[in-house]
């Protein structure tokens, strides 16, 4: 105020105070006349304070302008990358017709040249649909294609299915398929010659349960490989032997279960009892109340005539419940489209 009051007044004070000049210019109160030897010149307070206004308010309305625009402008550019992430490069493509998928693999498995590698966690499958197969999977065994398959342990309860892997796995004539269970689950994928993977969708919500995705990627291919090639080797050798059952009545889970006390949501219970979370975990695994998890945890006791946890699980694991296959589409129908194709 001091420095514009000195100009105000004819002086320059320039020297004396060189930083607030420079603000006094810099705020547009004062300006250099280059007609008469750089002289300050005061201008009209209101007039400058009036013209400021007007620019920042400018400036405003473009701002407020631009944050109108940038929700659409984010959710087209949003649009369009997630487009972009369904067929990244055209080699991860998301298939939501279940025809459509067995279409493609038909073709893909159709055309191996050395090996397939099926994972088939769905249960056992249907005569018709086993039957449908043979033809393809022996045409592919006479190529000399590799053709292993597995399966979860409970085929070994399925009369179809084990006559199925007796015939595959005991070809009297040239390379035989091979098959192998596992307790444990696992996910659904069936690899053609290690270039071309079908998986099933865990990404695009509410889409069809049989819908899949075709993954080309060398890496993702990979890293498919070695998911089941860990599974595999964890996996017991099965040439279609039926399980011999002592003490309780064979559980085939296509023509439905005898003797199984536990409904679904037990059994889940009692299998996160067993993969070694402590029981806050499995509560939050299953998405239920630590309150209600013990509940039903009691309930299972009593069940089971079981004093204590350890208990509870030991006598599980003895029980024809153990060997229910809870997976989706682990019946009959499961299979029938989406990846079905070894």
């Amino acid at each position: 105020m001091d420095a514009f009051a000195l100009i105000a007044a004819g002086e320059d004070p320039s020297e004396r105070m060189p930083d607030a000049v420079a603000e006094l210019l810099e705020l547009g109160l004062v300006v250099r006349d280059v007609r008469e030897g750089h002289r300050l010149v005061p201008l009209n307070p209101r007039d400058v304070l009036r013209r400021r206004m007007m620019i920042e308010f400018g400036a405003l309305d473009d701002c407020l302008s631009r944050m109108r625009s940038l929700p659409g402008t984010v959710l087209a550019l949003e649009d369009a990358f997630e487009r972009s992430q369904l067929h990244a490069g055209g080699r991860s493509e998301f298939i939501p017709d279940p025809v459509v998928v067995n279409a493609r693999l038909q073709d893909v498995v159709g055309g191996a040249q050395f090996e397939i590698l099926a994972a088939q966690p769905a249960g056992p499958r249907t005569k018709e649909h086993l039957e449908a197969g043979r033809g393809r999977d022996t045409d592919a065994l006479e190529r000399g294609v590799t053709l292993r398959t597995l399966y979860r342990a409970t085929v070994r309860d399925n009369p179809v299915t084990a006559e199925h892997a007796r015939m595959m796995a005991n070809r009297p004539d040239g390379r035989s398929a091979e098959f192998r269970t596992l307790a444990e689950p696992f996910e659904r994928a069936i690899i053609v010659d290690r270039r071309t993977a079908f998986i099933s969708n865990t990404v695009v919500p509410g889409a069809h349960e049989n819908s899949a995705w075709q993954i080309t990627d060398g890496a993702f291919v990979a890293y498919v490989v070695s998911e089941f090639e860990s599974r595999w080797k964890r996996a017991d050798p099965w040439f279609g032997e039926l399980r011999p059952r002592t003490g309780w009545p064979a559980v085939d889970t296509v023509s439905g279960a005898q003797g199984v006390r536990t409904t679904k949501e037990e059994r889940e219970i009692l299998r996160e009892l067993c993969s070694g979370r402590d029981q806050k975990g499995a509560a939050r695994q299953l998405g239920i109340s630590l309150r209600t998890f013990n509940a039903k945890v009691a309930k299972l006791r009593e069940l089971f005539d079981a004093e204590s946890v350890p208990e509870l699980t030991f006598k599980w694991a003895l029980s024809p419940d153990r060997h229910v296959d809870d997976s989706e589409g682990g019946t009959a129908a499961a299979g029938e489209a989406g990846l079905s194709a070894a």
